[in-house]
């Protein structure tokens, strides 16, 4: 049975669905998984969104307190409630069950936070224990285009939204979705024409059309 044909039968069946979309920061990672989450929700499956780092519990709110610190201790305290706060989010909503999608927004690539030397070791070391997703989307968006749309937004800056660093932070994040397979989205475009492109690769669009 070939790869497509598996992918229809699985998903006509309306078994469960894990989805990530990842990037930097000003990618478009809460507009995007908005989006799939309204396809889903429109096609009568029970969807559930989580995006990292969250603010409805202590772990979230102190990697974002963190980020917004900066310096070397700031990067490492960073990397290591975010963790935490991924696995809260999988120990409380990662249940599969049929006719529901999990979509998490900002996931595994968060490893990025550590030094680059300690990049790959922490992406491998915590996707053995964790889940990952052959839905796992990357969104390619330049530096420059993300920079733009933080400086636009006008918020409190994180310690990652300068443009060296987001240069630094989207090198690591490419190197690993390269390495490990994701499915890799132009980002710079309109949101409408990015959401075209990931909803083409979506299992459920895929089985349909």
């Amino acid at each position: 049975m070939n790869k497509d044909l598996e992918t229809v039968n699985k998903y006509l069946k309306r078994e469960f669905l894990f989805i990530v979309v990842d990037s930097g920061d000003g990618s478009g990672k809460d507009t995007q998984t908005n989006l799939i989450a309204r396809f889903y929700t429109m096609k009568g499956y029970k969807v559930r969104i989580r995006s990292h780092p969250s603010l409805d519990n202590p772990f979230g709110r102190l990697t974002k307190k963190a980020l917004e610190e900066g310096g070397t201790k700031g990067h490492l305290k960073a990397a290591i409630f975010y963790i935490v706060d991924v696995i809260r989010s999988l120990v409380k909503y990662y249940r599969p069950s049929e006719n529901e999608v999990l979509i998490i927004s900002r996931y595994l690539l968060g490893v990025c936070y550590l030094p680059r030397s300690l990049v790959l070791f922490g992406y491998n070391f915590f996707s053995t224990f964790i889940p990952t997703s052959e839905f796992s989307f990357f969104l390619n968006v330049s530096p420059e285009v993300a920079w733009e749309r933080i400086r636009k937004r006008g918020q409190k800056k994180e310690m990652f939204e300068s443009l060296a660093r987001l240069r630094k932070m989207h090198e690591k994040m490419f190197y690993i979705a390269k390495l490990k397979g994701w499915m890799i989205i132009n980002g710079n475009p309109p949101p409408k024409n990015v959401w075209l492109d990931i909803k083409k690769r979506l299992p459920l669009f895929k089985a349909i059309n």
